[in-house]
Parts: C-alpha cells; structure tokens; sequence
C-alpha cells in the first residue's frame, strides 16, 4: 500500500500524454483534409518500410543459412521485399491501386473469417450468433465493394486510420488530465 500512496503522491499532469494527443488529432485532421497526400505518405512509408524488411531478410540468411535448411527463402522474401519497395518508389499509382486492394483483400478475409467463427456461436447463444453472422455479412459486402472500387477502398482506409488517430488523440488528452 506505501508503494500506491507515493506513487499518488509523485504523479502529475501528463505532458507526453497531452502532448501525444494533440499530435494525434492534428494528424487526424490533417489526414481528413488531404487524403491524397496521405495516400502518398502511406506509398512512401510501405516502400521504406518494404525495402527495410527485404534487408532484414538477407541479413537473416547471412547470419542463420548453415543451421536452418530453408533459409534460402529468405533470400527469395528479401529481393522480392526489395523490389516491391523500389516499385513502390517510382510507380505511386500501382502503389497506391496495390494498397487499395489489399485492404479490400484484408477487409474479405476478415469477413469470411468472422462468418465462420459466428457459426461457432450459434450453440452459445442465437442472439450473438444472428448479430455476428449479420455484421460479417455486411463486411463482406463492404469488401467486395471496396475489391470493385479501388478509389473507394484508399480513401476508406485513409478515413480509418484519421478517425482512429483522433479517438486515441481525445483518449491520450482524457488520460493526460486524468494522471494529475
């Protein structure tokens, strides 16, 4: 208890946490208002992010091919990692068209996924079972929409993440004042 009672005593006004969200909601708003330079930071940062991994992966077989027998996939995962981080580089439009269709891909997976689990819920309860099954339907119709209009999925998942960037912006200012 001595230990819960000093730590009451020490703690303040949460500076980082204030500081975090605010950098969160201008990021969200500014998201929000300019979508298609948000699509070009997320090309940009995927290809970084993609050439990085593909680096990763070569130093991975250097260090570890004599004890583990397939790390020659490793290679195979690093070129290709390096080459879809170049072509993300120099072609935006098949970046950004790449990107959109994973979403939706993501989006379909997610939804088949969630229609085969809500199919285990209907001995524990029809009531979660019928709004689980209805919820992961409508996904995959959002998905397959989104598969169809590739425009519409960048801009959804952009609208995403501003909207989760803002939440967690309000929640770190909420936390903030909370700590004092």
């Amino acid at each position: 208890m001595d230990n819960f009672s000093s730590y009451r005593e020490h703690r303040g006004f949460d500076w980082a946490a204030f500081l975090a969200g605010i950098l969160m909601i201008v990021a969200g708003l500014f998201l929000l208002r300019h979508p298609g330079k948000a699509l070009h930071a997320f090309v940009l940062l995927f290809a970084i992010l993609s050439i990085v991994q593909g680096f990763v992966w070569l130093a991975f077989y250097s260090h570890f091919h004599y004890y583990i027998s397939l790390s020659w996939m490793s290679i195979v995962s690093g070129v290709l990692d390096i080459l879809v981080g170049i072509l993300f580089l120099y072609s935006y439009d098949a970046a950004g068209l790449t990107l959109a269709y994973l979403f939706a891909i993501w989006f379909l997976f997610d939804s088949i996924s969630g229609i085969i689990v809500s199919w285990h819920m209907r001995n524990l309860s029809r009531f979660y079972f019928w709004f689980s099954l209805i919820l992961n339907i409508f996904g995959l119709l959002i998905a397959i929409s989104l598969m169809f209009n590739p425009a519409l999925s960048a801009l959804t998942l952009i609208w995403l993440i501003s909207f989760w960037l803002l939440i967690f912006g309000v929640n770190e200012i909420v936390v903030a004042f909370a700590r004092r």
